[in-house]
């Protein structure tokens, strides 16, 4: 790839709009390259921290759970990310004159290792531990009743923080948070974005069939699930004539790990489970009738088992993955970080957004539950320290980190063409989250090949409707 075009893409990601302001204007079509607007000159520090602020000689503790390595760079070893990282808590040292600290719980990316890593936080805050300024840890597992029962500061009371300036997630206020208070967030020091879904298609297959790439569709605002779904019918095809789909021998039309594919369908349709009432607390989404449709339309791209497979078991993710590498699949759900490991595929391949619902949609593409995000216990006594690095981290991180990060993804991790890249700020700037509970699990519909939408909701409403209530009371209380 010429220098030139990866120059842009740098360009456009660090001058994009803040993603709030993209959701409050209700534009339905995506982020374009020439929609995007600049910004001023990069200054060398965050300009909402006061010129001159130190703290010599303090340190920043940071413990991380299950997620967020990225952060811990103990040398540089010539890797572009961890350089970075390495670089940017350096000057963050230097500028403030302190030391940072970033440890590791050592538990495992498991769900075993989830809860271990949240156990532990909860003990440190429940004891009265002030030792770490904040946690870096998964959506889930336990994270968001923590979350309720008042665990962790409100990101708006942290000094030197605009959750609107675009290094810092703000998607997350829109999925995660209720009411007035923003009790989770990340930045850009973190590099959330290698956990949002995107699709990797396959150039030859489309080329056989003669059909054009989405690419023009996603730009259109056409890129709908209809168009998706009939595409992936059309790319499955009983490869050695036995007339048995077979995942190691027979090429299908969408292939993906399971438990990523299902919520990530989910999410891009616009589906979710709690709505906001008009002070921005959560009530649940009862248009039965239109959830059922959805899942419906989900379960039926994989129930005849002749045009979409989605692996459940262990080795499944590996069978997946060969499914797409070794040519025999049309599209394959991923994170942004696995195109790292699609340099050495020989066939052209692309990358696209998630299909929106239909054209009045807005295109949506799942941030894992599985995303590094940021937690600040209640225990931390320092808040305009913690906002201090942290403002700084990020802003470094957005003019740095993240464009490196893009730019490692495009060249040495092997995107093939410029309209891959002009999709990337497509992904990154419409990633959202799924909210877990409150709904029938999708993973269970699709694994199941059944859709029982519409029976489940009611026999759970109950349940629902006595977590909502415990929910928003845990919110109202001070």
């Amino acid at each position: 790839m010429k220098k030139k075009t990866t120059a842009l893409l740098a360009a456009l990601l660090i001058a994009a709009v803040p993603t709030v302001a993209l959701l409050a204007s209700c534009d339905k079509e995506p982020v374009l390259d020439d929609e995007i607007i600049g910004t001023d000159e990069k200054s060398e520090f965050s300009p909402n921290i006061p010129e001159g602020t130190t703290f010599e000689g303090e340190t920043f503790n940071v413990l991380l759970g299950s997620v967020g390595t990225v952060m811990y760079a103990e040398e540089e070893n010539s890797d572009l990310i961890n350089d970075t990282v390495y670089r940017t808590n350096k000057l963050v040292e230097e500028h403030f004159g302190i030391t940072l600290n970033i440890e590791k719980t050592g538990a495992a990316a498991t769900g075993a290792g989830q809860s271990e890593a949240t156990a532990r936080f909860r003990s440190l805050i429940e004891s009265g531990d002030e030792t770490y300024h904040a946690f870096i840890h998964v959506q889930h597992s336990g994270m968001p009743q923590m979350t309720l029962e008042k665990f962790f500061v409100d990101w708006n009371t942290i000094p030197y923080i605009n959750l609107n300036d675009p290094w810092w997630y703000a998607n997350i206020t829109n999925d995660l948070c209720f009411g007035d208070k923003v009790y989770v967030m990340t930045g850009d020091y973190i590099n959330y974005v290698d956990s949002i879904c995107c699709l990797v298609f396959n150039k030859d297959i489309f080329d056989d069939l003669g059909l054009e790439y989405p690419y023009q569709d996603v730009i259109d605002g056409t890129w709908t699930f209809d168009k998706f779904i009939d595409l992936v019918e059309k790319g499955s095809k009983d490869l050695d004539g036995d007339g048995i789909m077979n995942v190691e021998n027979d090429q299908y039309g969408l292939v993906g790990w399971g438990y990523e594919l299902a919520p990530a369908l989910l999410v891009s349709s616009g589906y979710s489970p709690l709505d906001r009432d008009a002070d921005n607390m959560p009530v649940l989404n009862q248009n039965t009738a239109e959830a059922h449709d959805i899942y419906q339309k989900i379960v039926d791209i994989f129930a005849d088992g002749q045009t979409a497979w989605a692996g459940w078991q262990g080795n499944d993710w590996a069978t997946q993955y060969h499914s797409f590498t070794q040519g025999r699949a049309m599209f394959q759900d991923v994170f942004l970080s696995n195109l790292s490991s699609y340099k050495e595929v020989e066939f052209d391949f692309g990358i696209i957004p998630y299909p929106k619902w239909d054209e009045d949609s807005e295109y949506m593409n799942r941030s894992s539950n599985m995303t590094a995000l940021t937690y600040i216990p209640v225990t931390n006594t320092e808040l305009e320290f913690t906002g201090a690095v942290l403002e700084e981290l990020a802003y470094q991180g957005y003019y740095n980190l993240t464009p490196n990060y893009f730019d490692q993804v495009l060249t040495i991790k092997s995107t093939r063409d410029v309209e891959s890249e002009e999709m990337l700020p497509i992904i990154k700037n419409n990633a959202r989250f799924l909210y877990d509970g409150y709904a029938p699990s999708i993973v269970n519909a699709v694994q199941g090949n059944a859709n029982s939408y519409a029976s489940s909701y009611a026999s759970e409403l109950p349940t629902y409707q006595k977590d909502l209530e415990d929910m928003r009371e845990l919110l109202e209380a001070e």
